[in-house]
């Protein structure tokens, strides 16, 4: 008991300081300099390889760009088929209709792999769009998407019934997350940094454009149809968030739990990928400071919120709980 409040209090202490630094960078990037410039944006000016617009993507921002995506993209795929099978956790009046949800999220997920994804983009960017292009993806999320669903009836139903209640948090988290940053790119409509660097080699004056990160930009300006308006949050940094998954699954599993180093190496893991994964969109202009750091809040603030919600009781989804007990 001592040591569970001496870990509460270490977690509390560590949070609160974390909170107060990304809430201090907030802050200090919506200040400006002796010349006038907001900070945010001479960050950027600082730390991109481009040069008269000509968008220079190093290898360290490739490498995350493709990575940082997939901790919150793979949730589907994975734990959608599995709980497809876990259907006698579920009342006998609602089996079907969660199966059936089970299938469509599982299409989805593969759908986000296909369509949404860096490596995508960058076939795009190949030649390989259009019809053709959504036809080949289309096929290959359903194709997907079924092999899935027939692979997860491999999973062991211990291991189906003990992940039940983790899987249903990652996919709730995954899905209110998804909703709240995509719905705030939309609201705040902000102009990436790459794309004014595009205006600055057209012989605009492209920085003019930049706003605030408190500031949505309510004129919506559209200067040309090709800009993606949807800087703020950043969509990268909230997916790379969801790697913190692998902390609350470590809770989960009686091995992993044995190991307390491990739950530690685990967390400085977490934090290391997302702070390299946020870095590596301002390194390829894709975003300013202010939209990995509040992107990165945001998202931990809503799974550590649906941490507690779902783990705080040893009674929630207790169905799987009596299936485990029965099979000892």
């Amino acid at each position: 008991m001592e040591e569970q409040k001496r870990d509460r209090l270490v977690s509390i202490v560590l949070h609160s300081v974390l909170g107060v630094v990304l809430v201090g960078l907030l802050v200090f990037v919506a200040l400006k300099n002796g010349n006038g410039e907001y900070y945010d944006l001479v960050i950027n000016k600082a730390l991109s390889k481009s040069i008269n617009g000509n968008w220079a993507k190093t290898a360290f921002a490739t490498l995350f760009s493709v990575i940082a995506e997939y901790p919150a993209y793979i949730i589907l795929p994975i734990f959608g088929p599995m709980l497809f099978y876990c259907n006698d956790l579920i009342e006998e009046k609602y089996r079907v209709v969660f199966k059936i949800a089970m299938v469509v999220l599982t299409f989805g997920g593969w759908v986000i792999l296909c369509f949404k994804s860096e490596v995508m983009d960058m076939l795009n960017e190949a030649g390989f769009d259009g019809t053709v292009f959504y036809v080949v993806m289309g096929i290959v999320s359903v194709i997907c998407a079924g092999l899935s669903v027939f692979l997860g009836r491999f999973i062991p139903k211990k291991t189906r019934y003990t992940l039940f209640k983790f899987a249903i948090f990652a996919i709730t988290y995954l899905l209110v997350a998804l909703v709240i940053n995509q719905g705030l790119k939309m609201l705040w409509h902000r102009m990436r940094f790459r794309d004014m660097l595009k205006e600055n080699a057209l012989g605009n004056d492209g920085y003019s454009y930049f706003t605030p990160w408190y500031t949505p930009d309510t004129s919506k300006i559209e200067l040309n149809p090709d800009y993606e308006y949807t800087s703020f949050p950043s969509g990268h940094a909230n997916s790379a968030t969801h790697i913190f998954l692998l902390c609350a699954l470590w809770e989960c599993l009686p091995k992993w739990r044995e190991k307390k180093w491990l739950k530690y190496v685990l967390t400085a893991s977490c934090f290391l990928f997302v702070v390299l994964s946020a870095l590596s969109r301002i390194c390829d202009d894709a975003h300013f400071l202010s939209d990995v750091v509040f992107s990165s809040m945001l998202s931990y603030g809503i799974y550590r919120l649906l941490k507690y919600l779902y783990f705080r009781k040893g009674t929630n989804f207790a169905c799987a709980n009596e299936a485990l007990a029965k099979m000892e």
